[in-house]
């Protein structure tokens, strides 16, 4: 494996500018067109959709974050107990960990002004005017194993969500299986351990126009084996796409390109993109709540999401490396063919001068000959005219040799010239030398879940617009050096839950599927509520905590509750509590979710509400025909009984863009039913309206306008 690369540990000394800023900009108010990036410095730059000369910058590094006092924003908790058992046979111990980190994604000051600099030698009057802000995101905590019997392979340990912080930030945590806690624990103790994260950061933005149309027959895509299982089985984003392009190749979903001009995997991965976010939805976990169902087998006898994380993992590793090793093959013939173009060239040169040389020398010699004979020609004195001829003579035969070495010389720069020209031509072809694809494969524990409300019919959309749709972005982190923090209890805790002695549990709580722009959207707080009830009595022990966005934010999504041990009769007894959640939404609503008993190391709590989103789409051909200025859609939802809307504008532009965009807004989990109503004005002054329509379908056709 190659090595991973290392996040500084130092406090940060360089600027990290606000990528998750959820109060940054609205959503839709950083228009850029995801696939026409410029390669600025160390940055990708992503061009803005209304200004050609503005470009966002995505971020290149990750590294953990820093408390004030110096310490990382790391916790690594080991819980050790006797009713934990090892479940499989490379699993050893009867630990469970909890992982909690905060994140932070930035550039330096210096890379930001070598992409300014690098971005006009480019676009003269480009410039870089903020960061991209990410929507939401997915990590895997990825470490090297040893397998009994084999050479190391690479795990995933851990998957789960980014609740997006406000700043720079991005909050992770996850719960270990055994055999994850006890390698990572010992990992720790190196210098450089063998554990990454890797994310999968979303941006949303607009697809170039592409010459192609987009086709799905529904029907056959939820009949397809891979999906058998339904919505209540969690799918990875590789196995989705592996199952797309089965479906492709029997025609459940056909990509028609017009022209040979656009790239083909751009097209697919359009196409893969835009019915992921049709047919699923994200499966929100941050892992700590979910192992059971992570580390275990969610399909009859297949393997646990882990397992099989781990084992896309490995056969995209294995992919990219045969890959990478025909990539420098083919760099190094590349190399080879330079090598003899620029030796021919430089023999070329060499033999032409050698043909001048000659040429000339041949030349001055039959000169001197004909000189000779001339004025021998003109010589009275027998002796001496006999000297003369010899001499001219001399000169003609000295110019034979040089004809001779002359034609041999044209003749071997005739081939050296052929033999340029055709290294030359190979190199030309050969183009300039391929990059090597990266470690990890992008996305390949990005999780998803069926909806469970089913899209109907076959799905069609003409890709020739600018198409609204999301972007993954992937950074691969080593986690640096924390050897130096083993022995502090605020990184590296070890609880035996077995220990008689102990007193006091712990309980760490996270908002999970929850960003802080949520909160200040549809959510005033929620309140966890843990109780802990006295064996023999009706007495509890209670305690709870209030997530605001304030303390969402400032407390990096981390929150603990804590009950103390009495006269529990037994261990399993003291494992044991009951939590509920209060929540509390805008406009006074509140939802009182029942009691729940549990003995998990760790609580995460998703809200009753998840994010939604639908697709706007219109046709600038009917647009056009029906004489339409402006579209308006207007969508009506409810957050805790209270209606929400959200209102829309679409405005076609003379070159037939500007009719695609996409809306989010929140309903009750399993929910997927909204309201919408879309109001066209015409150029005539007058409008034409749809009315309101209740509707659970993922993209809205709004070119369908009454009496056109």
């Amino acid at each position: 494996m190659k090595p991973l690369k290392r996040i500084s540990l130092r406090p940060a000394t360089s600027l990290v500018l606000a990528l998750f800023a959820g109060t940054a900009m609205p959503a839709w108010g950083q228009q850029v067109i995801l696939d026409n990036q410029v390669r600025a410095g160390d940055l990708n730059l992503f061009q803005s959709l209304s200004a050609p000369n503005d470009y966002y910058y995505a971020p290149t590094e990750a590294r953990l974050g820093m408390q004030p006092g110096g310490t990382p924003s790391f916790s690594f908790t080991r819980y050790i107990s006797p009713n934990v058992s090892a479940t499989a046979a490379n699993d050893s111990g009867n630990a469970i960990g909890v992982v909690h980190a905060v994140v932070e994604l930035g550039v330096t000051d210096e890379q930001l002004e070598d992409a300014r600099e690098a971005l006009r030698e480019v676009v003269p009057a480009g410039r870089i005017v903020g960061p991209l802000t990410f929507q939401s995101g997915t990590f895997a905590l990825i470490s090297s194993y040893s397998e009994p019997g084999s050479d190391t392979t690479l795990r995933v340990a851990g998957v789960g969500n980014m609740p997006l912080l406000e700043g720079d930030r991005a909050a992770v945590s996850l719960r270990l299986t055994n055999q994850g806690t006890v390698e990572l624990w010992e990992s720790f103790n190196r210098a450089t351990p063998d554990i990454s994260f890797s994310f999968n950061a979303e941006i949303d933005g607009y697809r170039s126009p592409k010459k192609a149309v987009i086709e799905a027959d529904f029907e056959r895509i939820y009949s397809h084996k891979a999906f058998e299982a339904g919505i209540a089985s969690p799918y990875l984003q590789a196995e989705i796409e592996a199952a797309f392009d089965d479906l492709r190749r029997t025609g459940a979903i056909r990509l028609t390109q017009v022209g040979d001009d656009e790239n083909l995997q751009e097209l697919v991965d359009a196409a893969y993109t835009r019915l992921i976010d049709i047919i699923f939805e994200s499966s929100e976990s941050t892992g700590i709540d979910s192992v059971n169902e992570l580390a275990t087998a969610a399909r009859g006898d297949e393997d646990s999401m882990l397992d099989r994380a781990s084992t896309l993992l490995t056969q995209r590793t294995e992919a990219i490396d045969e890959r990478n090793e025909a990539i420098r093959g083919r760099n190094a013939a590349r190399g080879t063919a330079s090598a003899a173009a620029a030796e021919n060239e430089s023999s070329v040169g060499t033999t032409t001068r050698d043909v001048t040389r000659l040429e000339e020398s041949e030349s001055e010699l039959r000169e001197r000959a004909e000189a000779l004979r001339i004025t021998a020609e003109y010589e009275n004195d027998p002796e001496a005219k006999q000297v003369l001829t010899t001499q001219a003579d001399r000169y003609d035969t000295l110019a034979g040799e040089r004809a001779t070495e002359l034609g041999a010389a044209r003749t071997r720069l005739a081939d050296q010239q052929r033999a340029a020209a055709s290294a030359n031509a190979r190199e030309l072809a050969a183009g300039e030398p391929e990059e090597e694809e990266s470690d990890f494969p992008i996305a390949i524990v990005a999780s998803f879940r069926m909806k469970e409300v089913k899209e109907s019919g076959s799905y069609r959309i003409d890709l020739n617009k600018y198409t609204a749709d999301t972007l993954s972005l992937r950074f691969d982190q080593n986690i640096g050096d924390l050897s130096g923090y083993m022995n502090n209890p605020d990184v590296f805790a070890t609880v035996d839950l077995a220990d008689t002695a102990l007193r006091q549990r712990e309980v760490p709580v996270f908002i999970d599927g929850l960003n802080a722009e949520d909160f200040g959207q549809y959510i005033n707080f929620a309140t966890i509520v843990l109780r802990k009830q006295r064996p023999g009595t009706e007495t509890f022990a209670i305690d709870e905590v209030r997530v605001d966005r304030e303390n969402f934010r400032n407390s990096a999504n981390n929150f603990k509750l804590v009950y103390n041990k009495l006269s529990d009769g037994n261990q399993a007894d003291f494992l044991q509590y009951d939590y509920r959640v209060l929540w509390n939404f805008f406009g006074g609503a509140e939802l009182d979710q029942p009691w729940t008993t549990t003995d998990r190391s760790g609580i995460a709590i998703a809200p009753p509400y998840q994010r939604r989103t639908i697709f706007l789409e219109a046709d600038p051909a009917r647009i056009a025909t029906a004489g339409v200025r402006a579209i308006e859609v207007t969508v009506y939802y409810s957050i805790g009984g209270v209606e929400k809307s959200k209102k829309v504008s679409l405005t076609p532009r003379s070159d037939g863009q500007g009719l695609s965009q996409q809306v989010d807004f929140m309903l009750p989990d399993g929910d997927y039913q909204y309201a919408y109503e879309v109001s066209w004005r015409m150029v005539d002054g007058s409008r034409q309206s749809s009315g309101r329509v209740t509707s659970t379908d993922g993209t809205l056709f709004i070119d369908e306008i009454p009496g056109a």
